[in-house]
C-alpha cells in the first residue's frame, strides 16, 4: 500500500497535487493507495512512504518507515542559505538530503538540472531509481480556450509570494521600464502578502496597478484578460534546477510568459516556441516590444501550449513514460525474514 504525507507548507494545494501524481504512477505499478484519512500510525511499515521533504523522510525513516519515495521539491540547503544566511543549517541539510538520496527506494526530481546538482554534490548515481517530472498544478487535457479579446491591451501580472528568489522588486523595476514603452499598460499582482506588496509598489512608484488575492482554484478566471505573466529569477543553482508551478497557470489561461533563461527545463523545452518571452536580464527584449504591439496568432499560441500539456504537464504522459522505463516493485525478505524491504529496480 501507498501513503502520501502531505505538505504542512503554504502551498499546499500545490504539492497535494504533485503528491497525487507520484502516487498514480505507483498506482499504474500495481500499488494500491490508502485514503487520506489513513493515519501514518496504521500503516505498515513495510508500505511504500511518499515523503515531500529531506527532513520528512529521515523522520519517516527512524520510525521505521524504510520504503519511501522522496519528492525532491528544491535544492534545500542552498534555498535554506538564501533565507537564513546560515552556513550550519546549510551544512545539516546538505546531510539530511544526502541520506534521503541514498536511502529512498525511489526519487523524484522535478528536472534533469536539479538531478545532475545533487548528484555531482554529492557523487552519488540515482540513475537506477529516479524519475524526472516538472512541477506544475493546471493539466489542461481540453481544448485551451482563450478569448483573443485579451492581447489586444497590454496587460501583465506577478502571481505569487515575495520571497527572495522570487524577484518581485526586480519584477517591478522590469515593468517599469514597459511603462515608458506602453503607458496604458497595467499590472496585476496576485500574491497573499498584499499589504507588504503595496508598500513596494508605492515606494517604486508603479502605475496602473493593483494588488489582491485570489484562491489558487480561481486563478484562471482571475488571469481571464491578462497578456503576459512574469516569472523573473536570479541566476543562482535554486532557479537553474526549478520548475515554477506558475508557469503552468500562466499557459492555462493563455498568458505569455516573460521568464528568465536561467529557468533551464522550461528553456530547453520551449526553446522553439514563438509565443513565449525568454530574458537574460531584467530588461525588456526586442520579442517582447514587438509582441506589446503585434497581433497575436491565437491558433500558433494555442498549437504551442497544447504541445505542452499534451506531453510536459500532463500526468498521463508521465504515467506512460513511467510504465515504458520499465520500472516496479518486488518485495523480498532480507536479515531473520521478519523484515521487509521494498525495492524499486529497473526491469531487464
Amino acid at each position: 500500500m501507498i501513503k502520501i504525507v502531505r505538505s504542512s507548507s503554504t502551498n499546499a494545494e500545490v504539492t497535494d497535487y504533485y503528491l497525487d501524481v507520484i502516487a498514480s504512477l505507483m498506482e499504474a505499478c500495481g500499488e494500491k493507495k490508502y485514503e487520506d484519512d489513513i493515519d501514518l500510525k496504521q500503516c505498515k511499515k513495510k508500505d511504500i512512504i511518499i515523503a515531500p521533504t529531506s527532513v520528512d523522510f529521515v523522520k519517516l525513516y527512524f520510525k521505521g518507515y524504510k520504503n519511501q519515495i522522496y519528492w525532491m521539491q528544491g535544492i534545500d540547503a542552498e534555498e535554506s542559505y538564501m533565507r537564513n544566511g546560515s552556513k550550519l543549517r546549510s551544512f545539516v541539510l546538505d546531510a539530511i538530503t544526502k541520506f534521503a538520496m541514498k536511502k529512498a527506494m525511489a526519487i523524484f526530481y522535478v528536472s534533469e538540472e536539479m538531478k545532475k546538482f545533487e548528484e555531482g554534490k554529492f557523487g552519488i548515481s540515482t540513475d537506477k531509481k529516479c524519475f524526472i517530472m516538472p512541477c506544475f498544478n493546471v493539466s489542461r487535457t481540453e481544448a485551451l480556450q482563450v478569448d483573443e479579446r485579451k492581447y489586444k491591451k497590454n496587460i501583465f501580472t506577478y502571481v505569487g509570494s515575495l520571497s527572495k528568489w522570487q524577484c518581485f522588486e526586480e519584477t517591478l523595476d522590469f515593468y517599469k521600464q514597459i511603462e515608458k514603452i506602453d503607458t496604458n499598460a497595467e499590472l496585476k499582482i496576485f500574491t497573499f502578502a498584499k499589504d507588504e506588496a503595496r508598500r513596494i509598489v508605492e515606494r517604486k512608484k508603479i502605475k496602473n496597478c493593483t494588488v489582491s488575492s485570489v484562491a489558487p482554484e480561481k486563478m484562471t478566471e482571475a488571469l481571464a484578460d491578462v497578456k503576459f505573466g512574469f516569472v523573473l529569477r536570479e541566476d543562482d543553482p535554486v532557479n537553474r534546477v526549478a520548475t515554477p508551478t506558475k508557469l503552468s497557470s500562466y499557459l492555462s489561461a493563455g498568458v505569455i510568459p516573460i521568464f528568465s533563461k536561467y529557468l533551464k527545463d522550461f528553456y530547453d523545452r520551449t526553446d522553439s516556441f514563438e509565443y513565449v518571452v525568454p530574458v537574460s536580464d531584467f530588461k525588456p527584449t526586442e520579442k517582447l516590444q514587438k509582441l506589446l504591439v503585434e497581433e497575436i496568432e491565437i491558433k500558433k499560441l494555442i498549437s504551442e501550449y497544447m504541445e505542452l500539456f499534451n506531453t510536459y504537464y500532463n500526468p498521463q504522459y508521465y504515467i506512460k513514460k513511467y510504465k515504458e522505463k520499465g520500472f516496479t516493485f518486488s518485495r523480498y525478505a532480507v536479515g531473520n525474514g521478519n523484515e521487509m524491504e521494498a525495492k524499486m529496480y529497473e526491469a531487464r
